[in-house]
């Protein structure tokens, strides 16, 4: 009876909370005592002073996220609050949620008020379980979700006070119909419009226990009011402040921005260098004349410029204070966008059918035109137009040279005068394959993936070296010369005054935040060179020394026209740029260049910048002294503008910079050996290249290294065994190993008769390191004898003091399957500070079969779960499920044991990304207040390098910048920021990133013409549609809108950089971290000093 009794009380207190639910009023979820009426795993959940508490520690964890479920029914529309604190991990109050399994399993599944100690996912809107969706409005959004990774983030809302989880704070949800709106503290947090096909419209609501780190998460006050009619309506409104339109009615249409629909974007919009102007010229009319990509001058001060999809047109540069007449303008050839395509007029007909240029040159009196494209008539190519009856019109199209064309925007692109003023130099990129018949080659013809293991590869699948070139060419195309290869799509070029060859290089945005992502950059193409450009995981880093590195890393883009600022009447510093146009950003960059021994090295300057500002093409016209820019491509709206200076400094004629005059002369000689007419060196000329191999020039030593590779390896190869020097013997080893696949055993044998730790420079272990990799690569497996003595000798360096070294050696070791492979690896990957860096040890364990324990093999597998919340390129994905799947491969059968399956069949669970291997807890909310105080002059010595480190990836900072060659590219490039800002500015600008934010890496505010607004950046463009990132962290994220949907445009006061980075980091961590930041990421910096 008293069983009965109990039962029949339950019973109908449930009748009592279900007769008040469904009349909307409020009711006490928790009775302040016990936990009646709730579900929960035994071990986690207590109630103590009135308050329920979920708790995990290291003795007791929980293997997965679990919930205290609420038994009274499930929950539809409705109103629920509490007050919560938690520390430790994260936590939230999940709703309309569906069990996983039996319900008494604990596990759920929907929709979740996050509670988590970064300010930017504090009261977020997070989808547990719920396929793939994980984070689907983050604080300070009010969105409309579509599909699993489709959220149109509609507005901001809510305010930036910190809020502290360890204390008390009220969390309140509405949820009604489709609408879910989150409030901490009465303040907004969310309001998201919930439109995905697969919605939950009811379902069990919960409070969760995190697994992970040991937390504590405390409720108490848990009220909760079913809605319906009238109240839910109000309650809309009480949460929004929104007050529902008593009918509908059509939106009151916005004007269309005038600059992105029908004309350029307005110089008013466009940040420029003081004292400069910028004019808009003309705006092409699309319909009429197509988008501009390229442009040069004619003998007669006419502008000549190639319509992407279409013909080629010219004009008169107008003059000062004049814009361009329309009526001047003159089509010069014609080609339709495809084949069939387009009426012609008469006059068309008989034009030259020619078009589709991505490179123009007026030289020789004639016009080189290079064709990008397989739909103009003549296919792709180099062609050449000529005025054959005097009339000024070009009558006749010679073919100097057909291209295959595998892709459109990454084949033949600019043409430009040599300096020797008898050649032309061409600029393809890695779709266009070297031709057949090319006459000669300055680059020793030694191509090779070199790649210890097949790369992985997910765009140009199979494409290997030589790809992405230039050549030099006599004016009637008897010749084609390869200067330089290794290229991803370098577009355009141009020669300093010393004649000396510059290009802006492409990124792989697919690859950001990979360790093979390299960042656009500018590249000194010195004759015989490889810079390294290979498909997939497989490209060389800048520190390999077959390659010839860069001058300057700008970040990512899309590089498109260069010229120098040579006969513009700018001040000497700004005619002596060279200037760089980035199309995806909308950034023209001057790039100033100071002799650095036989090379150069640079300084990055933003000139000028907008969104969207499409850059296509530059050059400077010496009669007037102004910079002409043209904008298009893509077919979005295109332009010509006009810069001058109206400042108050000199703009008399600048002279060279001077320095590097003898260091460039000995480079030359070298050269000199790898050109068409060069002879075999003889002794003594054999004597001086190989003397130059120990040069500390990198520049002479490439060259010396490359005419090595152009002599006969049996007149060089014997002196091998007497050079004493690790700069020379290594450099003579990448030679030999490279020119002569059999000499794989002497390179070895050579390199083990080095002391490693004993050479002096990073640069000098790298280069032993390379020669070994390339005797391996190039010569295979050494014989048994010889792996044990080099396996040996490398578990002597290994691991090294640099993740560089460590990148390599760990490659090696596993070709090699060296026994101790697996637990150095592993310990590397676990210690390792960022993403780039755990992705690099990871794909080096890959295929190694020897070595492992269970309890390593689990490790590296569990790594793959945490790797899934990895951000970065389209690519980052593909990239890890291909080392999972090489990894699998690799386990022996008799390995792969029930356990492992489950760890290797385990999915991640989307969340913020974790860098490191034990979860981080929350510490404190920071401020300046307590900070400021830590560096009243400066950053205080005798810091930790390996944490300041580890601490730069554990504050995600790698995810959106690089310090040191690593990291991302969205963000700035921190490697000289300790130049710029001292202990104390560091630290603001991170606590408070929108207080100074730069113009290179601002985002700007995108106003709809429906009223909506987007925060972000434009990352690129097509057919007038702007592909807007929102989220730095997420940079292959876009959201694509109609140049016609946007009312406005203007510069954002919000970074785009999160708050709350330092909050899992202690006071030691935090100054470590400053001291790295000021180091550049160099260990031997004078913080570091004990």
């Amino acid at each position: 009876m008293k069983n009965i009794t109990c039962h029949s009380t339950y019973i109908t207190l449930i009748s009592f909370l279900l007769s008040c639910l469904s009349a909307g009023a409020t009711v006490d979820l928790f009775n302040g005592k016990d936990l009646s009426g709730w579900l929960g795993k035994e071990g986690f959940w207590k109630v103590e002073n009135g308050t329920i508490i979920g708790e995990t520690t290291a003795d007791n964890p929980t293997p997965a996220n679990t919930f205290l479920i609420w038994k009274g029914g499930e929950v539809k529309d409705f109103e629920f609050s509490c007050q919560v604190k938690f520390q430790g991990n994260n936590s939230g109050v999940q709703y309309r949620s569906d069990a996983v399994g039996d319900i008494k399993d604990c596990v759920l599944r929907g929709y979740q008020a996050d509670l988590h100690p970064k300010q930017e996912f504090f009261g977020m809107l997070y989808g547990e379980k719920f396929g793939k969706r994980g984070i689907i409005a983050r604080r300070w959004q009010k969105a409309d979700a579509r599909g699993d990774k489709d959220v149109k983030v509609l507005g901001s809302v809510g305010d930036k006070s910190e809020l502290d989880g360890t204390k008390w704070n009220k969390l309140t949800i509405v949820a009604v119909g489709n609408r879910l709106v989150h409030m901490v503290n009465d303040v907004v947090t969310v309001d998201v419009t919930e439109n995905h096909p697969d919605a939950i419209a009811q379902g069990h609501l919960g409070l969760q226990l995190h697994r992970g780190a040991p937390m504590k998460v405390e409720f108490k006050t848990l009220k909760y009011r079913k809605l319906s009619g009238t109240a839910a309506r109000k309650a809309l409104e009480n949460a929004t402040g929104e007050k529902p339109k008593k009918q509908a009615s059509k939106p009151v249409p916005k004007p269309k921005m005038e600059s992105l629909a029908r004309s350029a974007t307005s110089p008013a919009r466009i940040n420029i260098a003081d004292g400069f102007k910028i004019d808009l010229l003309y705006s092409v009319p699309m319909d009429k004349q197509g988008s501009w990509v390229a442009m040069c001058m004619d003998n007669k001060n006419r502008l000549i410029v190639s319509d992407q999809y279409g013909g080629i047109f010219r004009f008169p540069i107008p003059a000062a204070g004049k814009k361009i007449d329309p009526a001047s303008i003159e089509q010069i050839t014609y080609s339709a966008e495809r084949a069939g395509m387009g009426k012609p007029t008469d006059a068309q007909k008989k034009l030259p059918q020619i078009g589709h240029a991505q490179g123009l040159c007026y030289a020789f009196d004639s016009l080189y035109v290079v064709v990008n494209s397989r739909s103009s008539s003549t296919g792709a190519g180099v062609f050449r137009l000529l005025d054959t009856n005097q009339d000024d019109k070009f009558d006749k199209i010679i073919t100097i040279k057909k291209l295959s064309a595998t892709g459109g925007e990454h084949g033949p692109h600019a043409i430009i005068p040599a300096p020797d003023g008898k050649h032309l130099y061409v600029v393809m990129g890695n779709q266009t394959p070297l031709p057949d018949d090319y006459t000669h080659s300055r680059v020793p013809e030694l191509w090779g993936e070199d790649q210890l293991y097949p790369s992985l590869q997910y765009f140009m699948k199979g494409a290997v070296a030589p790809l992405g070139h230039f050549a030099q060419i006599d004016p009637e195309g008897k010749t084609w010369e390869v200067m330089s290869t290794g290229f991803r799509n370098q577009y355009d070029a141009a020669v300093n005054r010393e004649g000396e060859l510059f290009t802006y290089d492409a990124d792989m945005e697919w690859d950001m935040n990979t360790p093979w992502y390299r960042p656009t950059r500018v590249n000194h193409v010195i004759d015989g060179s490889d810079f390294g450009w290979r498909t997939g995981s497989g490209k060389f880093m800048d520190y390999c020394s077959d390659t010839f590195g860069t001058v300057a890393d700008v970040g990512p883009g899309s590089p498109t026209g260069v010229c120098f600022g040579y006969g513009a009447k700018f001040p000497a510093k700004y005619q002596n740029a060279f200037f760089i146009s980035d199309w995806s950003y909308g950034k023209l960059y001057a790039v100033h260049l100071s002799p650095q021994g036989s090379t150069y090295t640079g300084k990055v300057e933003e000139f000028a910048s907008a969104q969207p500002f499409p850059l296509t093409d530059l050059l400077v016209n010496p009669k007037d002294g102004a910079m002409y820019i043209a904008v298009g491509g893509r077919k979005v709206q295109s332009g010509l503008y006009r810069i001058t200076y109206e400042g108050k400094e000199s703009t008399a004629q600048a002279k060279s910079m001077p320095g590097g005059e003898e260091a460039r002369k000995r480079r030359q000689a070298l050269e000199s050996f790898v050109q068409r007419e060069a002879k075999p060196a003889n002794k003594n000329q054999l004597n001086k290249i190989w003397s130059s191999l120990a040069a500390q020039d990198r520049g002479i030593r490439h060259a010396a290294r490359v005419a090595l590779e152009k002599q006969p390896v049996k007149k060089w190869k014997s002196r091998l065994a007497s050079e004493k020097s690790p700069i020379a013997a290594s450099a003579a080893m990448i030679a030999l190993a490279r020119a002569d696949a059999t000499s794989g055993e002497t390179v070895l044998q050579k390199a083990m008769t080095f002391k490693y730790r004993d050479l002096k420079s990073r640069q000098q272990k790298l280069d032993l390191l390379r020669s070994i990799t390339l005797a391996l690569t190039r010569g295979g497996q050494p014989a048994e004898e010889q792996k044990v003595k080099l396996i040996a000798w490398l578990d002597q360096i290994y691991p090294a003091s640099t993740p560089e070294e460590n990148r390599d050696l760990s490659a090696i070791m596993q070709f090699l399957q060296a026994p101790s492979a697996a637990r150095k690896g592993m310990a590397l990957l676990r210690g390792a500070s960022g993403q780039e860096e755990q992705i690099g040890y990871a794909l080096n364990l890959r295929h190694l079969k020897n070595g492992w324990t269970s309890l390593l093999r689990e490790s590296y597998f569990k790594w793959f779960v945490r790797a899934g919340n990895f951000k970065g390129g389209a690519r980052l994905n593909n990239y890890l499920d291909g080392i999972k799947k090489d990894a699998i491969a690799s386990v022996k059968d008799s390995q792969m044991t029930e356990g492992l399956k489950k760890i290797i069949d385990t999915k991640p669970q989307s969340s913020a990304p974790q860098f490191t291997f034990e979860p981080r807890t929350f510490v404190k909310n920071w401020t300046m207040k307590e900070m400021g105080k830590w560096v009243p002059s400066g950053v205080p010595g005798k810091r930790d390098f390996k944490n300041g480190r580890q601490m730069f990836g554990a504050g995600s900072c790698y995810a959106c910048h690089r310090i040191g060659g690593e990291g991302g590219a969205v963000g700035p490039d921190l490697t000289s920021v300790g130049g710029k800002f001292g202990g104390y500015d560091l630290i603001e600008s991170i606590v408070d990133p929108g207080k100074e934010i730069s113009d290179q890496y601002g985002s700007s505010i995108f106003s709809l013409s429906d009223g909506s607004q987007l925060n972000g950046r434009i990352m690129n463009m097509r057919n007038n549609e702007y592909w807007i990132n929102t989220d730095m962290m997420q940079p292959s994220m876009v959201t694509k809108v109609k140049a016609e949907n946007l009312a406005s445009i203007e510069p954002s006061t919000v970074s785009m950089m999160p708050p709350g980075l330092l909050n899992t980091m202690d006071k030691e961590d935090i100054l470590d971290l400053m001291a790295y930041l000021i180091a550049g990421g160099k260990p031997d910096h004078q913080l570091f000093s004990k």
